[in-house]
């Protein structure tokens, strides 16, 4: 494990520790009010589809192209994925080692890329952490045998997309895991595993407004379609259990404002 005073130095050398050495000197507040900041700006603005710090483009190809077809004659799409997420990616370099944290980044890479409309091959996933295909193969073997999804080019053209470790963190906090129970089971950053959730607290707020369309839900929470279909596929099969249905109304109630839709807005959306 990385020592502690190496993490904090790492932690000031990228933007989010510059930001935070804003609030604590420019704003005067305290290192937790900055940190909650933090947290609720990423909530917010750190999903959208345009560039963030930590980002690269990857060009693959499109999952519209079959299999079968030379690779000069499919079609390519250009798409930002997290290379390197801050604190989080800190977070996991702490607690473990860097190949848990490249097999992290590998998954997250992966759903970033399948949000994207696109599909990796492992040839371009071990071009992008610069290790060799033998690396990349058997990260991908130890990820499926911890129960994730990790689909590659060729697995999309065979079983589809998949259930991505997000959704499945989501499904561990509806049974009644705590986070810490989270982190320790699907050992990744609590960071990342709140803001997983949250995000699926936001979604299933806007769905109790009567917002079910993947495209509006995608627009609103600032997420891609892809995954507000698997949060809203994951809402309704989990809101048909009155156990469940219990628990997600505790925690869209965890929402201290609610989004503020009128009449006339639904109509725009519905």
């Amino acid at each position: 494990m990385v020592e502690f005073d190496k993490l904090g130095r790492l932690l000031q050398k990228n933007v989010e520790g510059q930001f935070l050495w804003e609030l604590e000197h420019g704003f005067e507040l305290s290192p937790r009010a900055s940190i909650g900041i933090l947290d609720t700006v990423k909530l917010y603005f750190g999903q959208s589809n345009s560039y963030n710090f930590g980002q690269v483009k990857l060009y693959v190809v499109s999952q519209n192209e079959p299999a079968g077809k030379p690779v000069s004659e499919l079609q390519k799409v250009a798409i930002w994925v997290t290379l390197d997420a801050g604190a989080e990616d800190l977070e996991i370099y702490k607690n473990y080692n860097l190949t848990h944290l490249r097999r992290i980044r590998l998954l997250r890479v992966v759903d970033e890329v399948l949000d994207g409309g696109g599909v990796a091959t492992q040839e371009d996933l071990a071009r992008l952490f610069q290790v060799g295909i033998r690396t990349i193969r058997r990260d991908i073997a130890y990820l499926h045998n911890q129960g994730y999804s990790v689909v590659t080019r060729g697995e999309f053209c065979d079983i589809g997309s998949g259930v991505s470790h997000r959704v499945r963190i989501v499904e561990l906090y509806l049974e009644g895991l705590t986070y810490t129970d989270i982190c320790r089971k699907m050992r990744h950053s609590a960071k990342a595993i709140k803001r997983y959730i949250n995000t699926f607290i936001r979604v299933a707020s806007l769905i109790t407004y009567g917002i079910y369309s993947e495209k509006d839900i995608s627009f609103y929470v600032g997420i891609s379609e892809r995954l507000s279909k698997d949060y809203i596929d994951l809402y309704n099969r989990y809101n048909t259990n009155e156990k469940y249905r219990i628990r997600i109304k505790e925690m869209t109630d965890q929402i201290a404002s609610r989004p503020n839709f009128d009449d006339e807005k639904k109509e725009e959306v519905l």
